[in-house]
């Protein structure tokens, strides 16, 4: 009997562990979907402060207040969520008449559960008559690795003086990437730079810039290359006169098998060029090049130099004044050329040409 109940007891374990069914199931991967929206997309001769979005499940959304944008500016814009709804109110301001106003999150908004992202969700109205329907897009080209989200894109119309606030305002995409919808008919200088302070403003003296200038939106169908001058050139710190010193007596006395021989290879050059040769020890060498003396590649012996780590760097001194210029937008200047850093190690008892890249 005791054998025949453990037997029927396994029996029922058994019928229990095929039955039952798998926790959980596949991840949901799809990004919430708009089921009611106000004003509804393209609505025409609306002006009103307040706008919703509902969704057909929870919702969430990261960094909310950076996100989102609003062309032409809307007066103290604010965005909540609750729920499945997004809920958008600005002050009461008179609105331009005949234009169109969009407003736009990016991909701000997600799903609760897995924050799977509704793409480029945005809010189109005009206060008169029609939506206008132009557009410019394009890429900021950085002169040093920067992340995109920290920056802002600007339209001003072309040819003002100052430039306070923009009449269309975007963020980049990961990869630089921008794209201005609903545009009117106009002349437009694309302006992108990074907000250091914060204030919704550019400081064109303490934030680094870059402009394209004079895109009509009429025109222009090709990308906006758009230069975004963030480079700055550092002059290499002068090594104490100790220290030159003593290389200088090392290399006057040491056996030859103990250094390396060094030999720069030199191509033209159209501008004048200041460079730098530093040794990770802190010993340096400072080089001008000039348009007069480099019309062919120049084969430049250093002798025997110190083994190891080397890094050159430069500048093209496009102003002649001897020093590094950065951007400036008031004298409508780009600034001055960084070379790219040059790499390379020497050994010892070794005969190493290296060539320089000046452009």
């Amino acid at each position: 009997m005791r054998h025949h109940l453990s037997f029927f007891t396994a029996l029922l374990l058994v019928g229990c562990a095929v039955q039952s069914q798998p926790q959980g199931g596949p991840r949901d991967e799809t990004p919430p979907t708009i089921v009611a929206q106000s004003p509804a997309m393209g609505t025409l001769n609306w002006s009103g402060n307040t706008a919703e979005v509902t969704f057909d499940e929870y919702i969430q959304a990261k960094n909310l207040r950076t996100a989102i944008t609003t062309t032409p500016a809307l007066e103290g814009i604010e965005a909540k969520i609750k729920g499945k709804s997004l809920s958008i109110k600005w002050d009461t301001q008179e609105l331009l008449p005949n234009t169109t106003y969009r407003i736009a999150l990016g991909d701000a908004v997600g799903d609760l559960n897995e924050n799977n992202l509704y793409q480029n969700l945005e809010l189109v109205w005009s206060t008169g008559s029609y939506i206008d329907s132009l557009s410019l897009h394009g890429s900021t080209i950085p002169e040093k690795k920067v992340p995109f989200d920290k920056l802002k894109i600007w339209l001003v119309p072309s040819g003002v003086d100052t430039v306070t606030t923009a009449i269309f305002s975007t963020v980049p995409g990961k990869s630089g990437e921008f794209k201005f919808s609903y545009l009117p008919s106009g002349t437009f200088d694309v302006l992108v730079f990074e907000d250091l302070n914060f204030n919704n403003r550019w400081e064109p003296e303490s934030e680094p810039f870059g402009i394209s200038e004079n895109h009509n939106t009429e025109l222009d169908s090709l990308p906006i290359n758009v230069p975004f001058y963030n480079g700055f050139f550092e002059l290499p710190v002068d090594p104490s006169t100790s220290l030159m010193d003593s290389i200088a007596v090392f290399l006057d006395t040491v056996k030859a098998e103990n250094t390396g021989h060094l030999t720069l290879l030199i191509p033209p050059v159209d501008q004048t060029t200041f460079g730098w040769l530093v040794h990770e020890s802190g010993y340096q060498k400072q080089f001008l090049f000039t348009t007069d003396r480099l019309t062919d590649t120049t084969y430049l012996d250093l002798g025997n130099q110190l083994p190891g780590k080397y890094v050159f760097n430069g500048f093209i001194d496009s102003n002649s004044d001897s020093t590094w210029t950065p951007a400036s937008w008031h004298e409508d200047r780009e600034s001055e050329f960084i070379l790219t850093g040059q790499n390379f190690e020497l050994k010892a008892n070794w005969d190493l040409e290296q060539t320089l890249i000046l452009k």
